[in-house]
């Protein structure tokens, strides 16, 4: 799954440097950096409008049946599910993160890990849009992360981003990094370079 992702980049122009776009038609976000993005919180996506790629602030979940707010969308069936299916058609999204967060439990602790690319730098993630809404695609975990979680969210670099909005299409996810990182990101409240602060071995608690 993914629940928490970050975006760190100085300001507005150094995000739209790292996008794979050579201009957008429209933009129209709020940009600041994030250290922990969570549900329910606004950041920027990429969809196409009659064929042109629009960057705009949009509010992370959809709302499903009884109201309760749905943030990820399985990749291998949102095509024929029904809260997803439109989107799947009409509303295929990018979102842009540099990287993304799942727990582990060690010891007495929920220990943060924060996956990146080699190298860091933005990526984007597979999304669904609708009505200023978006949710992300996850896929099957890859390596490195299978043995905190079985599901991630689906990475896409370079043309394979403008390939999903374009056709649908989705490539294999990249190799990402992992570090272990400060428990302040666990708050939601808390949004802050100190929340990717990485860990040293001596500060884990294994008990």
């Amino acid at each position: 799954m993914c629940g928490r992702y970050t975006l760190t980049c100085p300001d507005q122009e150094a995000l739209i440097r790292s996008l794979p776009f050579d201009e957008f038609s429209e933009t129209r976000i709020r940009f600041r950096p994030r250290y922990n993005i969570a549900p329910g919180q606004s950041s920027p996506v990429v969809y196409l409008i009659r064929g042109k790629p629009v960057l705009a602030d949009a509010q992370w979940g959809f709302k499903g049946s009884g109201g309760a707010m749905v943030i990820n969308a399985r990749s291998e069936t949102a095509a024929r599910t029904a809260l997803f299916r439109d989107a799947f058609r009409d509303g295929r999204c990018l979102v842009p993160a540099d990287g993304f967060l799942e727990w582990r439990k060690e010891g007495r602790t929920n220990q943060p890990y924060l996956f990146r690319r080699p190298g860091g730098g933005v990526f984007v993630m597979a999304g669904l849009w609708r009505d200023g809404r978006y949710v992300v695609l996850t896929c099957n975990a890859r390596e490195e992360v299978a043995d905190i979680h079985d599901r991630m969210p689906f990475v896409l670099e370079g043309d394979t981003g403008r390939d999903w909005l374009n056709e649908g299409k989705l490539g294999v996810p990249p190799d990402l990094t992992r570090e272990p990182v400060s428990p302040r990101v666990n708050r939601i409240d808390n949004d802050d370079p100190a929340c990717i602060a990485p860990l040293t071995q001596s500060t884990f608690d294994f008990d």
